[in-house]
């Protein structure tokens, strides 16, 4: 297969542009043109062909029409207020998504959060769900990650570990949990997907269904360093205001205000657990047992 990615410079793409070339797919990376350095082997690495794409301006229909999947990944965090995120997040993913169904690209997958979900207050997670609604009318497939680790250690969960490299780490979610998934399943999960051409009409949520108390998840991150937490509870009130003081002078931090948010009030449950069972597709128990130092 021709298999798109948007974002293949970031964590997740670069992941998936791997996974896809490993199993002998040919891989058509988008990305931003000024993150590509074309002729390094950091850049052709599981790559066939990189493509500029800006996610205001995304390719049109006939840029598309060579690809067999498009996998859209890509997504501007640096934008916090809801008018930004619309018109740029939004907009151009739904454009894009649009393109690659008159494209009639086969399968088109939409990388969502488990954050997209009914009632969310998160802005990231509206986001994301209205452009599962789109992705979802014309026939996409949204996949909702979860807290996505191994070594690799980028996204939320690298963020995480810097925290717990403090001297004293605050502990936001004392009473919160996450769903999370280990690198390698979530781009198995991911080829699944794009190979068959099983209906997924309804979110399915890429992690293991057993949620893990916040707390826990914590401590595995800072032991895996060999480290011990030593964590104190803070009111998430209070360090979403201190990330939105931030933002307003454009200070820049590992964590935004709104994903605070994402932390403290997660999903309840994974979507879609039964549908990608019928996949062959399962989700590894949280452990980072083999990321700890000898």
């Amino acid at each position: 297969m021709r298999v798109g990615i948007t974002g293949a410079n970031g964590y997740v793409g670069t992941i998936l542009r791997a996974a896809f070339a490993e199993q002998g797919h040919e891989v058509i990376a988008f990305a931003r043109s000024n993150c590509l350095t074309f002729g390094s082997a950091a850049a052709t690495v599981g790559v066939a062909e990189w493509r500029p794409y800006e996610i205001k301006r995304p390719p049109s229909r006939a840029a598309l029409s060579d690809l067999d999947v498009l996998i859209h990944g890509a997504w501007d965090l640096t934008l916090v207020s809801a008018g930004d995120v619309w018109g740029v997040n939004v907009s151009g993913s739904q454009h894009l998504l649009r393109n690659a169904a008159d494209a009639r690209v086969r399968r088109v997958i939409f990388i969502s959060s488990m954050s997209a979900r009914k009632g969310t207050r998160q802005l990231y997670g509206q986001a994301k769900l209205a452009c599962e609604r789109t992705a979802s009318s014309l026939g996409g497939v949204s996949t909702r990650l979860g807290l996505v680790y191994g070594p690799g250690w980028g996204g939320m969960a690298g963020a995480l570990r810097k925290l717990t490299n403090l001297p004293v780490t605050p502990l936001i979610g004392a009473r919160s949990h996450q769903f999370t998934v280990h690198e390698a399943d979530m781009a198995a999960a991911m080829v699944r997907i794009a190979e068959s051409d099983m209906p997924l009409p309804e979110a399915v949520g890429l992690a293991n269904p057993e949620p893990v108390p916040f707390p826990r998840l914590m401590k595995e991150i800072a032991a895996s360093q060999g480290r011990t937490l030593r964590a104190v509870p803070v009111p998430w009130q209070l360090v979403s205001g201190v990330l939105k003081a931030a933002e307003v002078l454009h200070v820049s931090l590992p964590f935004r205000s709104d994903s605070i948010l994402g932390l403290v009030h997660p999903a309840a449950e994974v979507p879609g657990v039964e549908p990608l069972r019928q996949l062959g597709i399962e989700f590894r128990s949280f452990s980072l047992d083999g990321d700890r130092p000898p």
